[in-house]
């Protein structure tokens, strides 16, 4: 499974963006995680440590959470380990933009084989995970019905393989979507080859 990423727009400012979701403690008023407390002293920055509980699966999951990025008003990231060690990446981008914030969301599964796996069948959870809340951050931030987020909402189907290069991305915004230029050019080939052969 390659990196996930999603958008939305928020109508309150990067700095009190950023602040509410470097509160990992309020976390479970968006997401999925039933609870999450500090386990580490001191401020919260990177290396900034906690202990998460949540459901995967239908299966309660406790887990250890870590503080990767912390840029006031600009970056926020962690990193989850859960069963068997896997590592889960989490992030958040917040860039100004039409007098309000640009929230990138970012989702890196873990490596290796059996995080492959893992993260094939979880992809569909994943991705309807990551909208819900970023429908829910919009609205705790602006008090906007959920129902609203469709329009503004985007994918980048940043699907970066593990150790393979980035691919470039090729936006087009069909119903707020963006895809790669890879899995356009694979349906172009798919195109090619049922009408009979290559274009003129």
């Amino acid at each position: 499974m390659a990196m996930m990423e999603f958008q939305t727009q928020i109508s309150a400012p990067p700095e009190e963006v950023f602040a509410y979701l470097a509160d990992l403690e309020k976390h479970p008023e968006w997401s999925h995680c039933m609870e999450i407390k500090k386990t580490s002293e001191g401020p919260v920055g990177v290396g900034a440590s906690y202990r998460s509980k949540g459901k995967n699966f239908g299966i309660t999951a406790n887990d250890t959470v870590e503080v990767t990025e912390h840029q006031p008003n600009e970056r926020f990231g962690w990193r989850t380990t859960g069963a068997m060690g896997m590592k889960f990446g989490w992030s958040f981008e917040m860039q100004p933009r039409e007098g309000g914030t640009l929230l990138i969301e970012r989702f890196e599964p873990p490596s290796g084989l059996a995080g492959s796996i893992i993260g094939l069948a979880a992809r569909s959870s994943t991705r309807k995970a990551m909208q819900e809340g970023l429908a829910n951050i919009k609205e705790k931030l602006e008090g906007s019905p959920r129902g609203s987020l469709g329009q503004s909402q985007e994918e980048s189907s940043v699907e970066r393989q593990e150790e393979s290069p980035v691919e470039s991305l090729e936006e087009r915004r069909e119903g707020g979507s963006v895809e790669s230029s890879v899995e356009r050019q694979e349906e172009s080939e798919a195109e090619r080859q049922e009408g009979g052969g290559e274009p003129s």
